[in-house]
């Protein structure tokens, strides 16, 4: 067991970190795959929100644009890391129990050597729910092409004009019409899932736009691997958990002596 010191300003005394040790399990198992799912539906409610708050987050004021991305980056990735902590600290703790029964002489079945803790189990569960949409900017990446102008229906009062000869044949190339193909409806999707990176660089720069078409992969991963991050540090609030159990017998205990030495000093004064 590992007992460190986590020192704090002013005149409060220091935490206590104790390690206590557990049974590592597997960094790949079900259950990691599992949970997958739930890094999965993170991000498919981030499109969600993205999709109806997105004109909110378009400004045309680019600091507060700016400002705002960011703020929506962060919070989505604290929601992953602190979901990610959770799952840690919990993992720890039965790896905990775990390591126990094993030294008792039991044997850790498979199921409950897949749900302790592992350093690495909480980069797995992300990448895994992370996945499906790495897949598909992966697919759109490659035909990514810079933002053009595309034209415009007609008004109405100008279709007597189209039978004319000298300028029907003008005014009919601005009816063309764009087929909607696989890449525009890709485009859509992966500018939804890194929105606020689009916001970032601004709709009125099409070359930053592409940038970030083409390295959508990276920028889909940047808030689910928080929480990977956050699983990780599970071993160390489980730590300040024992800490603060071990500081509360301690105070138990002192106040215990107080009151002893308090009922033995009147007998001593008389």
């Amino acid at each position: 067991m590992k007992v460190r010191m986590q020192k704090k300003t002013g005149k409060k005394k220091s935490a206590q970190l104790i390690y206590k040790p557990y049974l590592k399990g597997r960094w790949a198992s079900t259950l990691a795959t599992r949970r997958g799912g739930r890094v999965a539906v993170y991000l498919l409610m981030s499109v969600f929100v993205f999709f109806f708050l997105g004109q909110m987050m378009a400004l045309e004021i680019t600091w507060l644009r700016m400002l705002i991305n960011l703020a929506v980056l962060g919070m989505l990735a604290l929601l992953f890391f602190s979901d990610g902590a959770r799952a840690g600290e919990g993992d720890t703790a039965f790896a905990e129990i775990a390591l126990t029964r094993q030294q008792e002489g039991r044997v850790i079945p498979d199921k409950d050597l897949d749900r302790c803790f592992h350093p690495v189990k909480g980069f797995f569960t992300a990448l895994v729910g992370v996945s499906p949409f790495v897949l598909l900017c992966l697919i759109y990446a490659p035909m990514a092409r810079p933002a053009v102008y595309t034209l415009g229906a007609l008004p109405g009062w100008l279709e007597p004009y189209l039978k004319r000869s000298d300028i029907g044949l003008a005014l009919a190339y601005y009816q063309q019409h764009t087929p909607f193909v696989l890449a525009d409806a890709l485009r859509l999707i992966v500018r939804l899932m890194v929105f606020p990176f689009v916001n970032l660089v601004g709709a009125d720069n099409p070359a930053g736009i592409l940038w970030v078409e083409r390295f959508s992969p990276l920028l889909v991963m940047a808030a689910p691997m928080a929480y990977g991050l956050g699983y990780r540090r599970g071993e160390r609030l489980r730590a300040m958990v024992h800490g603060g159990i071990a500081l509360g017998k301690r105070r138990k205990r002192r106040q215990d002596a107080r009151a002893k030495q308090a009922v033995r000093q009147p007998k001593q004064l008389l």
